[in-house]
């Protein structure tokens, strides 16, 4: 909620940010924003965050990278006074503070952009900018007005959004826009960005970035937290190290590179990010022909044992919807799918899971998991049945099946009971994926995989992959970041307003070039 003094969203221009006309601006700069001396956090047995001392200077953009579990979403929750701190001090521009609740970190001007979008899906953009400072008058809710300002602040920052339209009916990417600029329109001074490209397409990670650099010359400090390194290195001024909840180091990102930061970061050597083993073809899984339905048509592919098939394109290009209708979500409208050379029809997602598809969906959060459940819980969920005597689960049987799972996929959990909302989010992928290894699929469907999660665990991710082809299965790999698309898959197809418009296969050379083709391909320019 906006504190009742703070300026009102409607008395905000956009970019704007408290501070602007303080004559005393020009002298702050010299004292650092934030600093933060001994930072400390425990939950339990649990050191999450350790002795940490990190400071923030005025209108910098200040990176933190680091593997899930290293303590950035702590570091996150105390910064905007979520969690209390278990030890050490914090001095916002050289006098201490508590950083107690929410409503303190936001009366200071630190605000948060999260990874997981925290806003009302029912709700209009419009009244999501304006949430908690509405314009009323006369005791009645003024939206048309609202949608209006809330149009021109989009247009403003540059963010190319329907003010008034429900919150619902965009894509999670334009969602985390719209969570963006309800945080730079709140007196804001000092502003975190969690995985902020995740979902954004390049047109709209473009817009995010200008922001960001202009909100640098408005004097607001930037912590951008993302494991795109390149992204780094694009717009950082200094970048942190967390590792196992110490700081590893901080340094000038103009004095270091891609491969010191992972050196610091996961404290060994990855051979390749990009893990791809080469596994011979074996016969046909899956064959689509003129597959037509919601939001594409006319797609033709072919996916065989060992093989992974890429999809990319712009979100909304009919990459996850022609998936969704392969999954039995949503049916088909013309066009047949063959499974291993027979013609089939699925209607639903239980016809899907029969033959042997499954589907690692693109939200993790909202479709692959059951957040309020255990980790073993939600592992053996497609399996209950083969689990169950009569009407009663065997509980060694469904230990025994958790415990391989958690052992094979590697997932970091303290037990199998542990719910799955307090694991990081590279965990909870390896969740969504290692219960569908569970079941025994013969075509995994990984929408977006690796969101969020950082190299280590993307390479384990992929090695991963590598050990369902060399057992006969067959992947549809479906992502909006074109080096990983590129080099995992064998074949790649770029899909643009709902059609398959170009395929290469993996004999490609000239890579830059073909890169520069392929992103022509997806944006139809």
């Amino acid at each position: 909620m906006i504190s009742g003094n703070q300026p009102s969203m409607h008395q905000t221009q956009p970019g704007t940010v408290r501070g602007d006309s303080d004559p005393k601006a020009g002298t702050a700069a010299a004292v650092p924003i934030l600093v933060l001396k001994g930072l400390d956090k425990r939950f339990g047995a649990t050191h999450a965050l350790k002795h940490v001392d990190l400071t923030f200077e005025a209108g910098e953009i200040h990176a933190i990278v680091g593997e899930n579990g290293a303590g950035k979403s702590t570091l996150i929750k105390l910064l905007t006074g979520v969690y209390p701190r278990s030890g050490g001090e914090v001095f916002w521009e050289g006098k201490p503070v508590a950083l107690a609740t929410p409503h303190e970190a936001i009366e200071l001007g630190i605000n948060a952009v999260h990874q997981e979008v925290v806003l009302c899906p029912h709700l209009s953009v419009a009244a999501n900018l304006f949430l908690g400072d509405e314009k009323v008058r006369y005791g009645l809710l003024q939206h048309g007005a609202m949608v209006r300002e809330a149009q021109k602040i989009l247009n403003g920052i540059g963010f190319q959004l329907p003010a008034g339209a429900l919150l619902s009916t965009l894509t999670i990417g334009q969602q985390q826009l719209v969570a963006t600029a309800r945080a730079t329109t709140r007196g804001t001074r000092f502003l975190i960005f969690d995985e902020p490209t995740a979902y954004l397409t390049r047109q709209e990670a473009a817009q995010l970035f200008a922001l960001i650099r202009r909100l640098k010359t408005q004097g607001v400090t930037i912590v951008y937290i993302s494991h795109r390194l390149e992204e780094v290195f694009l717009l950082a001024d200094r970048v942190s190290i967390l590792r196992d909840g110490h700081l590893v180091s901080t340094q000038r990102v103009a004095e270091t590179n891609e491969e010191k930061l992972i050196a610091g970061m996961i404290a060994r050597a990855i051979e390749q990010i990009h893990y791809k083993e080469t596994i011979p073809f074996g016969a046909e899984i899956l064959r689509t022909e003129n597959l037509t339905g919601k939001g594409f048509e006319d797609v033709s592919v072919r996916v065989r044992a060992g093989e992974v098939i890429g999809l990319y394109g712009l979100i909304g290009a009919g990459r996850s919807e022609f998936v969704q209708s392969l999954f039995g979500r949503y049916p088909k409208i013309g066009g047949q799918i063959f499974w291993k050379g027979r013609p089939v029809d699925i209607r639903r997602e239980k016809d899907a899971i029969s033959l042997g598809i499954a589907l690692v969906p693109e939200s993790r959060r909202d479709q692959g998991l059951c957040l309020n459940l255990g980790v073993g819980l939600n592992l053996n969920l497609p399996i209950y049945k083969r689990l169950t005597k009569g009407v009663v689960i065997n509980p060694l049987a469904e230990a025994a099946a958790a415990d391989r799972q958690i052992r094979d996929v590697q997932i970091k959990t303290a037990s199998r009971d542990a719910l799955a909302s307090s694991l990081s989010g590279g965990n909870q992928q390896k969740i969504v994926i290692g219960k569908w290894l569970n079941h025994g699929a013969q075509l995994f469907i990984f929408d977006e995989p690796t969101v969020g999660v950082d190299v280590g665990t993307k390479a384990e991710i992929y090695k991963l992959f590598a050990k369902l082809l060399k057992a006969g299965a067959g992947i549809i790999l479906i992502s909006s970041y074109l080096p990983e698309v590129y080099d995992l898959s064998d074949t790649l197809h770029v899909f643009r307003r709902g059609r398959l418009v170009a395929s290469h296969d993996s004999n490609r050379t000239a890579e830059k070039v073909l890169h520069e083709r392929i992103l022509t391909e997806a944006i139809g320019v």
